[in-house]
């Protein structure tokens, strides 16, 4: 991430929690920007974040934003060569 995005600026901009610590929902809704290594163009984007934790440890964890504007963005920064930005995503 640090490679293909180096400068990504992402904001935090409201957290909501819910319930005790044995069951604790968190949502955090984030944007981020990055301008683009063909100086011409940025990634914007919009997000949340959805943890369950139980007693302080992250048990879930759901990411919800654009990924259609995510594989723009890595498109832009593939065609000027940095070859991470094409690469296959990681998978567990």
């Amino acid at each position: 991430m640090g490679r293909v995005f180096p400068t990504l600026r992402i904001t935090l901009d409201e957290v909501w929690m819910t319930g005790g610590p044995w069951n604790t929902t968190v949502f955090a809704r984030w944007r981020a920007t990055e301008a683009l290594r063909d100086g011409r163009s940025r990634y914007e984007n919009r997000g949340l974040h959805v943890f369950t934790l139980k007693w302080g440890k992250v048990r879930t964890l759901g990411e919800y934003f654009d990924s259609q504007a995510a594989d723009r963005a890595l498109a832009v920064q593939a065609g000027t060569g940095l070859d991470e930005a094409a690469a296959e995503p990681i998978g567990s």
